[in-house]
């Protein structure tokens, strides 16, 4: 729209333009008011009912009048002006109102269009105001209206699409994306599109058009932003990742996946290809990605997620794979395959399975020899066992006689020994679950033991706990296994020595520790093998020293969650430890 303060004074042409252009964007009245409201002498200039007492009241076409009122005499040129003027108002009204009501409309578009003309002049706009604030000037033209208020970085660019468009491309279109200045030295990004219509008779220009889409930049910049970061991250992943659309077209695959699948390009060319473009790019045999090429097309199909599926790639690899479909609402825009070489892991896991059986057979020899050599020994036993009373009471062969009795009830004892831990390892015996006072227990074998220590000249001290532990367990086992812990210490200790026996409790175990002053004799892992210095008891209890009492120690704890432990004390003696858990075996019943 034309600066009202820049057209000449009383020059009657000048206002005939200035009211004419105006009119092209709806703003004839306001620019023709403001005209003669400039001129001087001129207080007021008003478009409506006739004013009283106006110096020059000109009636209009619409039934209003221009009226204008004077501070004093007006000037002899005033009248023809406002005649002209009025004249220009009629003028512009002469469609009814039409054009008005058009150039308003526009006038309120978020997007400002600009006519120029074939000199480069600005004829039309919608706007008033260029978006930096200053006014649209009609006579200025393109060049200087865009090196005015686009940013100098895309002032060449703009003005060389807008001045070769005509002779490269006539009644064309071009657009190009600017920065335009906004008030404050702030800027925004604008789509300019322009388009040649210098041959259309009514048009005979150039128009240009411009949105705002800063809030749209500034979004796409960001998602490239976070593709790019994506991508990267995509990238640096160790397992395979595609993405593909509805059409199955590959949009993202990253390095692992072209190397697990064995792919003949980089990734940053596999975009955008097809699945069957793809295909054609494996490397591998075809047989290779059978199993692979089935689960996909089942997986499509039946468009449901699959975690965690195993498939074959080739006699030597495989591969775990997820299946995501990605979805909004019902509608399928792709899906997503992840992809991880668990080669190794099968492998590594194949051979744990062949050592866990093989490990199974030998326990299990190990339980049959076991089983084997206690019935193999209790039938000659038996028959022993049976003949011994009579050679004990003949005459002059007593004392022989009690030997073997007393030697056979020993091998009787062990024998026993042997089928009771069998029974253990091979989960044959069941287990009787009671609540169980652990210190009780072991006091009462400490008693038990008391005799046995007592012949050998060993104190057994023992120091009871602040508090009473109750653990869940079969109580007969518990037992067993702290008489044979403490008679194993009692058995390897030297005469005139001390046996401490402490029990601890924290929160998650309660532990008993049996501390004699002997020197680890053995390597820990043999205690439960071999024979401790002291030899066996020669009265009493036949498993006092004997490794065989350890063995079936551990087995108890071990069967109740816990273990045996032997450490050097501090002392330089020996400590047996058990280790149970707080949580017992509640109220578990089944074979062990």
């Amino acid at each position: 729209m034309p600066d009202p303060n820049a057209v000449p004074r009383w020059d009657c042409a000048a206002a005939v333009r200035a009211v004419s252009w105006a009119d092209r964007s709806g703003q004839a009245v306001p620019v023709a008011v403001a005209l003669l409201r400039g001129l001087p002498g001129v207080v007021e200039a008003v478009v409506g009912a006739p004013v009283d007492g106006a110096a020059v009241v000109i009636p209009l076409r619409t039934g209003d009048a221009l009226s204008v009122c004077c501070d004093g005499e007006p000037d002899p040129r005033l009248a023809p002006l406002v005649d002209t003027v009025a004249a220009t108002l009629d003028a512009s009204r002469a469609d009814g109102g039409a054009v008005d009501f058009r150039d308003a409309v526009l006038s309120q578009s978020p997007s400002f269009i600009a006519l120029f003309a074939p000199d480069g002049g600005l004829r039309w706009g919608n706007m008033t105001h260029w978006p930096d604030g200053t006014v649209v000037r009609y006579d200025e033209t393109n060049t200087s209206a865009i090196s005015g208020m686009v940013h100098p970085d895309d002032q060449r660019t703009l003005l060389s699409l807008m001045s070769s468009l005509h002779e490269r491309e006539p009644g064309g279109h071009d657009r190009h994306t600017a920065r335009v200045r906004l008030p404050e030295d702030r800027w925004m990004v604008m789509d300019i599109d322009i388009f040649d219509r210098y041959d259309d008779p009514l048009i005979g220009g150039l128009i240009a058009y411009g949105r705002d889409v800063t809030d749209l930049h500034e979004t796409e910049s960001t998602l490239r932003l976070i593709a790019t970061q994506l991508k990267i991250l995509v990238d640096s992943l160790e397992v395979g990742v595609l993405l593909q659309d509805a059409d199955r077209v590959l949009l993202i695959a990253n390095t692992a996946a072209t190397a697990l699948l064995d792919l003949r390009k980089p990734p940053a060319e596999l975009a955008g290809l097809s699945w069957e473009d793809i295909h054609r790019l494996r490397g591998l045999p075809p047989a290779y990605y059978t199993e692979l090429d089935d689960l996909a097309r089942r997986c499509m199909a039946d468009g449901v997620p699959v975690r965690g599926a195993m498939v074959g790639l080739g006699p030597h690899k495989v591969v775990e794979l997820d299946f995501v479909p990605v979805r909004v609402g019902k509608l399928r825009l792709g899906a997503l395959w992840v992809m991880r070489d668990v080669t190794e892991q099968v492998e590594l896991q194949a051979a744990l399975v062949r050592r866990n059986e093989e490990l199974s057979r030998l326990a299990a020899l190990k339980t049959e020899f076991i089983a084997t050599v206690s019935h193999e020994l209790r039938t000659p036993l038996t028959t022993l066992t049976s003949l011994t009373p009579m050679l004990a009471d003949g005459a002059g062969d007593r004392v022989l006689g009690q030997a073997v009795q007393r030697n056979v009830n020993r091998l009787a004892t062990l024998v026993e020994t042997l089928l009771f831990l069998a029974g253990l390892e091979s989960h044959s015996r069941s287990l009787v679950i009671t609540h169980t006072r652990m210190e009780t227990l072991v006091l009462e074998q400490i008693a038990i033991l008391a005799s046995h220590a007592a012949a050998r000249s060993v104190v057994v001290a023992h120091r009871p706990p602040p508090t009473v532990t109750v653990l869940t367990g079969d109580r007969d086992l518990l037992a067993r296994m702290i008489h044979h812990v403490v008679a194993a210490a009692i058995g390897s200790s030297p005469p005139s020595t001390t046996v401490r026996v402490t029990s601890h409790v924290d929160a998650e175990r309660w532990s008993l520790d049996v501390t004699d002053e002997n020197p680890l004799p053995v390597a820990a892992s043999r205690m439960f093998t071999t024979m401790p210095d002291g030899g066996s008891g020669a009265e009493g209890d036949p498993l006092i020293g004997s490794g065989l009492g350890l063995t079936l120690a551990r087995a108890i704890a071990e069967r109740h969650g816990g273990g045996i432990t032997f450490t050097r004390s501090a002392a330089g003696g020996t400590t047996i430890r058990i280790e149970l858990p707080l949580v017992g075996l509640a109220a578990e019943a089944t074979p062990i």
